[in-house]
């Protein structure tokens, strides 16, 4: 097992209609490869407007599958699996709705010093499309 402090990139997308939001973040965080080949990122996500206030997130990555999951005011956890629709509770501020997420990429291209993912994949609410989003990220040893 190895863990370090890291720097970890992430870009995100999510394209609803004609309307195209990004997101970006840049933050420090662990990363660590556990005994099983199990890669987990953790970082904490900081409220702009209170910045005592932090959302924990952890992504847990095997070869073929990421689950992301938030602890804090708004939890949650998102489940990605090549070419496969899972249901999750998606949280909002006046509560829990579920969505299906069905990924059609996910790149993972990480060892013990980092290394970076990519996926993409579609958001529905019945079985509907509502948007399509990407997120790419990037880890490297601080």
């Amino acid at each position: 097992m190895s863990s370090s402090d890291f720097i970890i990139d992430i870009s995100g997308t999510q394209t609803l209609d004609d309307d195209k939001d990004v997101i970006r973040l840049t933050t420090l965080g662990n990363y660590t490869v556990a005994p099983t080949g199990n890669r987990f990122i953790r970082y904490k996500e900081y409220n702009n407007e209170n910045p005592l206030e932090f959302q924990r997130t952890t992504i847990k990555v095997s070869d073929d599958r990421i689950s992301i999951t938030r602890d804090g005011n708004i939890q949650g956890q998102l489940v990605l699996e090549l070419n496969k629709r899972h249901q999750c509770h998606y949280p909002t501020p006046v509560g829990s709705v579920m969505v299906g997420i069905y990924t059609r990429k996910m790149d993972i291209d990480l060892d013990t010093s980092g290394g970076k993912i990519s996926v993409e994949y579609t958001l529905d609410f019945d079985t509907s499309v509502v948007s399509e989003n990407t997120f790419d990220i990037n880890i490297r040893k601080n």
